[in-house]
């Protein structure tokens, strides 16, 4: 492994096979063969699991977590996500750019080498805007919030779901010690886990991709996804496609994970609350009444995410690459 992009997922044993996914996508889309791939993971997956990692992911054993990750961890967020900063510091000094993707993201199409080209301009990293600040509205208790990470923040707060890191400025600036740091020891500041300790030590010097790079989906934006075409679709919240017994997620994410299982026999790592269990005559109306918020007054809701959507100076853009399809 010696190119000068990489691609990395971190994870514990209950999502190993999702980040193993993660990175097999990566793989199939990376035709020009421009990518090394990584993949953190703690804890004891499946023994099938470590058996079926291809030899061009590089995998690391990380044998315990420091005791403060458990303190940014939610219930969708396990405490591994924040391997990420772990992961980040050992690889950004070995490559040009480190990119980051988290389990939950789906890669719709093309390869994550694109992502790799978007100038940063001098920044230490580039990422997508948390999509709570999608729509430009005053949004009074999270702008406090984001200003109390660091002052001056406001709207510029990005989720950190998917990051590109300019390898030597990441390395130089020591974004991951100090985001480490600030986790450990102000953990009642860090409401989202290490995606708040990254955005406090970064201050709201980053690079701003848009949208396509990492489309949180969510009831504001389902509407608009397929019109759209975002290259990587984020998860955020707890439904996750794996879990959407009732189909409400789009469902190019959930096939395209059974095939993965299913051509290695790993269907049983799916619990019961998977789309396979969809029974149309027994939960047909109620996902059609749990779809509903879903797609009510779509237009009316694009028209609220329309400018920040259209914005032409997102660095992708700058860059003559786009996140949209």
């Amino acid at each position: 492994m010696s190119r000068r992009i990489a691609v990395v997922a971190s994870s514990d044993a209950n999502w190993a096979w999702q980040s193993l996914f993660v990175l097999t996508r990566s793989i199939a889309f990376d035709t020009g063969q421009e990518i090394d791939h990584h993949l953190y993971l703690s804890g004891s997956p499946d023994p099938r699991i470590l058996a079926a990692i291809p030899g061009e992911i590089r995998c690391h054993r990380i044998a315990a977590l420091p005791d403060y990750f458990a303190q940014g961890a939610q219930a969708h967020v396990p405490a591994a996500a924040m391997l990420r900063l772990l992961a980040l510091e050992e690889l950004a000094p070995a490559y040009e750019r480190v990119i980051y993707i988290d389990g939950d993201v789906f890669q719709s199409w093309g390869s994550l080498a694109d992502l790799a080209r978007v100038r940063l301009n001098g920044a230490v990293l580039g990422a997508v805007r948390d999509a709570m600040f999608w729509t430009g509205a005053s949004r009074p208790f999270f702008e406090r919030y984001a200003n109390a990470l660091s002052s001056g923040i406001g709207q510029r707060y990005f989720n950190s779901g998917v990051l590109v890191a300019d390898g030597a400025a990441y390395a130089r600036a020591q974004i991951s010690r100090r985001g480490c740091d600030f986790l450990r020891d102000t953990p009642q500041r860090c409401r989202f886990g290490d995606q708040s300790a990254l955005n406090a030590v970064v201050a709201g010097s980053w690079a701003e991709l848009s949208a396509g790079w990492n489309w949180q989906l969510s009831d504001l934006v389902y509407g608009l996804t397929d019109g759209r075409r975002p290259r990587l679709i984020h998860f955020t919240g707890p439904l996750k496609p794996w879990r959407d017994g009732l189909r409400l997620l789009p469902p190019a994410a959930f096939e395209a994970m059974r095939v993965f299982l299913g051509t290695r026999g790993w269907l049983d790592l799916l619990g019961e609350s998977s789309p396979l269990g969809f029974d149309p005559r027994r939960d047909e109306r109620m996902r059609t009444r749990r779809l509903e918020p879903f797609l009510r007054d779509t237009f009316a809701r694009r028209e609220t995410v329309k400018a920040y959507l259209d914005r032409e100076d997102f660095a992708d853009l700058q860059s003559g690459i786009s996140g949209w399809g």
